[in-house]
């Protein structure tokens, strides 16, 4: 039987990249930006993290002594937004964090496409507005209140704020 390490690596490569494309749904320029920008810094985090693990465990195996390292806390998350309908899904999603010294880490203009799901990297511990409608125009949109702490996926349908007045 002969292998072929080489086809292994191009799956493990194709997977990689496939992972970190930011996503193809956001139409803000500064937005998809942003979500460039945040999926850099997860990358060098994990990078860092991986690569001070593995100098710990070489330097406690070379010098006999117990690994004293700890990943550091996690600050970003995926949240999949998913939209189940047959129409597009536009949504805008703000919140009170800083990304930088001058910008909110707000995500505008994300336009998910009839059964589809768009994975948008937000810092943890935030709380997120998250409009959204099926029609472009901002004067029916939904307002969904989360907290991306607790929460790894949303399924916006419309309808799903409404609150049924009459009582049976």
């Amino acid at each position: 039987m002969k292998k072929h390490p080489l086809i292994g690596v191009l799956v493990v490569l194709v997977l990689i990249f496939s992972a970190c494309t930011t996503p193809k749904y956001f139409h803000d320029e500064s937005s998809y930006k942003r979500q460039k920008e945040l999926q850099n810094s997860r990358s060098a985090n994990v990078f860092s993290d991986i690569s001070l693990g593995i100098f710990s465990v070489v330097t406690a195996a070379a010098f006999d002594t117990e690994i004293d390292w700890y990943p550091s806390e996690q600050e970003f998350k995926k949240l999949k937004l998913i939209n189940p309908t047959s129409d597009t899904i536009y949504v805008n999603m703000l919140t009170d964090v800083f990304w930088d010294e001058f910008d909110y880490c707000d995500f505008m203009d994300i336009r998910i496409p009839p059964k589809m799901e768009c994975k948008v990297l937000v810092p943890i511990d935030a709380n997120y507005n998250l409009y959204y409608s099926n029609t472009p125009q901002s004067d029916d949109d939904e307002l969904l209140e989360i907290f991306t702490t607790h929460l790894g996926k949303i399924s916006l349908y419309p309808g799903i704020t409404v609150v049924n007045d009459t009582i049976r």
